[in-house]
C-alpha cells in the first residue's frame, strides 16, 4: 500500500495582475516508510505542493485540481474541511519551516500537543476493561504522553519545558517540538516543509538526525521539502526535482547524485559544497527562475540551459518514463554529457 498518492495535482492563483500557475499537473509517489524528498529553488512550486496534500489551500484565491489524492489507501479528494480535521493529525501531519509562527503564542506548548492526542487519541484513553476515562483522566494521560513525547526529541528538563510558552524556547527547541507534535500519533506520512530554515548548522543536524530516527522508529513515510540538496543525500530514499510547477526529473537518491539526467538537477548538483571538494569553481545556474505568471515558451527552463535547442525553445518536452521508476523532462538528455563534479 501507498503512503500517499498524487495524479495531475494543479493549483493557480488567480490574481488582478494575471493567473499564477503554481503547481502544473505533478504526480507524485510515496511508498510505506519511504522518505521522498521535494527539491529545487524557492518559488518554483514545492510548498505549494505540500500544503495542496494537506488540503490547507483556501479556495479563493487558490484553485486546486487533482485527479487522485489518496492518503495511506484513504481517498481524501473529496473531503471537506471538517472531515479533514480528523486526518490531519491522525494520518497526516506537517512541521511547518518556521516554528515561532506555527505554534499559538498564548498557548504553552505542552498544551499544545496535548490538544493532538485529545483530538485523536481517544482510542488510548480508557482503562484495563475498555471503560472510557473521565475527562479530568483524559488529561492528566494526554499530558504524560505529551512529556514522553518531548523526551523523545531530546528537550531536555521536559516537565520544566511543558509549561513554556514558544517565545521561551530557543529555535532549536520550537523546531524540536514540532517534530514532537507531527509524530504524536505516528500519522502515515509527514511532511516536513523546511524543517531547518533558520537554524545554525549544528542544531540543523541534531533537527535532522532526530527527524530521521524517528521516522526510522515508527516507520512512518516522510515528504521531505528542501532546497538543499545536503539534507537530502543522507536522508531520502527518492528525489522529485521541480522547476517553474512542473516535475523535471525524479529517481533514487544514489541514482540522481551519480547521473543527473536533466539540466537542471545537474545545476543543482554542482553547486552543493563536498568535504574534500578540489573544484575551482561551482556550476552556476544562468539568471534566475522566471516569474510564474510570465512562464517562458517550450522548456521552462530552456532560457537558462547552455544545452538548449530551438526544439526546447517551442516545445514543452513530455515526463518520459525510464527503467527503474526514473523520470525526466528533456529532448536532449540522451545526448548531453556532464563534466564529472
Amino acid at each position: 500500500m501507498k503512503a500517499l498518492e498524487v495524479e495531475n495535482l494543479k493549483v493557480i492563483f488567480p490574481t488582478e495582475a494575471g493567473i499564477v500557475r503554481a503547481v502544473e499537473g505533478i504526480d507524485i509517489e510515496i511508498d510505506e516508510g519511504e522518505c521522498v524528498a521535494i527539491v529545487g529553488e524557492s518559488g518554483c512550486g514545492k510548498s505549494v505542493t505540500s500544503l495542496a496534500v494537506m488540503k490547507l489551500l483556501s479556495s479563493p484565491p487558490a484553485i486546486t485540481r487533482v485527479d487522485k489524492l489518496v492518503l495511506g489507501g484513504i481517498d481524501i479528494k473529496d473531503l471537506t474541511d471538517k472531515q479533514m480535521q480528523k486526518v490531519r493529525g491522525k494520518d497526516v501531519a506537517m512541521i511547518f519551516q518556521d516554528a515561532l509562527t506555527a505554534l499559538n503564542p498564548v498557548m504553552t506548548v505542552g498544551r499544545q500537543i496535548d490538544e493532538i492526542f485529545l483530538a485523536h487519541g481517544k482510542e488510548h484513553f480508557s482503562d484495563e476493561t475498555g471503560k472510557a476515562l473521565s475527562r479530568f483522566a483524559r488529561k492528566k494521560e494526554a499530558k504524560r504522553r505529551t512529556i514522553e513525547a518531548l523526551k523523545l526529541v531530546g528537550i531536555s528538563d521536559a516537565e520544566l519545558r511543558y509549561k513554556a510558552y514558544p517565545h521561551q524556547l530557543s529555535g532549536g527547541m520550537r523546531q524540536r517540538v514540532l517534530i514532537a507534535m507531527a509524530f504524536a500519533c505516528n500519522p502515515h506520512l509527514i511532511i516536513a516543509d523546511e524543517p531547518t530554515t533558520a537554524l545554525d548548522v549544528t542544531i540543523q543536524a541534531q533537527v535532522l538526525d532526530i527527524l530521521k530516527e524517528l521516522q526510522r522508529k515508527q516507520k512512518t513515510s516522510l515528504m521531505l521539502i528542501t532546497h538543499d540538496l545536503s539534507i537530502v543525500m543522507n536522508m531520502a530514499d527518492k528525489i522529485y526535482v521541480m522547476y517553474c510547477g512542473k516535475i523535471v526529473e525524479c529517481a533514487r537518491t544514489r541514482e540522481l547524485f551519480k547521473n543527473p539526467l536533466h539540466p537542471y538537477t545537474h545545476g543543482l548538483l554542482g553547486s552543493v559544497a563536498r568535504i574534500n571538494d578540489d573544484r575551482k569553481r561551482f556550476v552556476q545556474i544562468p539568471s534566475s527562475l522566471p516569474s510564474p505568471m510570465h512562464k517562458p515558451s517550450g522548456c521552462y527552463f530552456h532560457p537558462r540551459c547552455v544545452h538548449a535547442t530551438e526544439r526546447c525553445k517551442q516545445e514543452m518536452p513530455p515526463l518520459e518514463q525510464l527503467e527503474g521508476g526514473r523520470c525526466v523532462r528533456c529532448w536532449n538528455y540522451k545526448e548531453i554529457r556532464y563534466d564529472k563534479q
